[in-house]
């Protein structure tokens, strides 16, 4: 470092940087690995964890996205807090805006915005989620409440309108649905008859048959699998977006609060195959 420009990691508003960046890896990391657990049974506490991370970390992603954007279009000064606040909450908004500051910039980008409508789905169910009546509280709001919405209870919907769209495309008339179905007949052959089971599913129906639950859960693993992946694909992409930002700001425009903060987020900048296989996230 030059002697007229100070170490990055003196200044304050790089402390605040290095601290969110942290924050925003750390809790997405910890959504996609409770995605992938998450399942009728002793899982269903999951999905919640899951969207609560994935919810506010994806945000706040974005969101670091638009303090790099805002840096290099200000001469590296940050936006205040009231500036910050205005940049809102809604997801989809938010992702419009991300894919108009790479176009904007001329980012080259290892990975384009998501084409595949479940990854858009997820977006939607993220950002249902953190609206507190149909998401966050939807428990609460649901209580004593006979006008209340089961299509808005946060686990229903993921499963309705990404769980489903995954089945479609990954499960239904493959193999491993043949699978599945053969190993949930044998299991009902040899012990349904002595076993009983009482669950409730994603939608909030009740499982009372063995061979029911047994294909449920066969259902629940590829749900884990590609919703961790499809979630995962979304969060490359913006990783991706925020990395070059921070990479044209230090390297180009000299911004120095920016520094480093893109080496958070270059793990999630992974190949299919390996979105598609690991189960930890963040890495370490």
């Amino acid at each position: 470092m030059s002697q007229t420009r100070p170490d990055p990691s003196t200044l304050p508003e790089w402390k605040a940087l290095h601290r969110e960046a942290s924050l925003v890896r750390q809790i997405i990391g910890t959504g996609v690995t409770a995605l992938g657990r998450a399942s009728y049974g002793s899982g269903f506490g999951e999905y919640y964890a899951a969207f609560f991370g994935l919810s506010v970390g994806v945000e706040r992603l974005m969101k670091l996205i638009l303090v790099a954007d805002y840096a290099i279009e200000n001469a590296g000064a940050l936006p205040g807090q009231r500036t910050v606040h205005h940049y809102g909450h809604d997801l989809k908004k938010l992702c419009e805006r991300a894919d108009q500051i790479a176009i904007k910039h001329g980012l080259s980008l290892d990975f384009s915005k998501p084409s595949d409508p479940i990854c858009w789905a997820v977006i939607d169910c993220l950002d249902a989620f953190a609206n507190a009546a149909k998401g966050r509280y939807a428990n609460f709001e649901a209580i004593g409440n006979p006008n209340f919405d089961a299509a808005n209870e946060p686990v229903n919907k993921w499963w309705s309108e990404v769980v489903e769209l995954i089945l479609d495309k990954h499960y239904r008339g493959r193999a491993a649905e043949r699978g599945v179905q053969h190993y949930a007949e044998n299991i009902n052959t040899s012990i349904g008859n002595i076993s009983s089971v009482l669950f409730l599913d994603e939608n909030g129906r009740m499982m009372t048959d063995l061979q029911v639950a047994s294909e449920r859960s066969g259902h629940a693993r590829e749900a884990q699998k590609y919703g961790r992946f499809y979630t995962l694909c979304v969060v490359r992409w913006l990783s991706d977006i925020f990395c070059e930002l921070v990479h044209q700001a230090t390297c180009q425009n000299g911004i120095d609060v920016l520094f480093g903060h893109d080496e958070f987020f270059y793990t999630y900048r992974a190949k299919d195959s390996f979105l598609l296989t690991r189960k930890l996230w963040p890495l370490t």
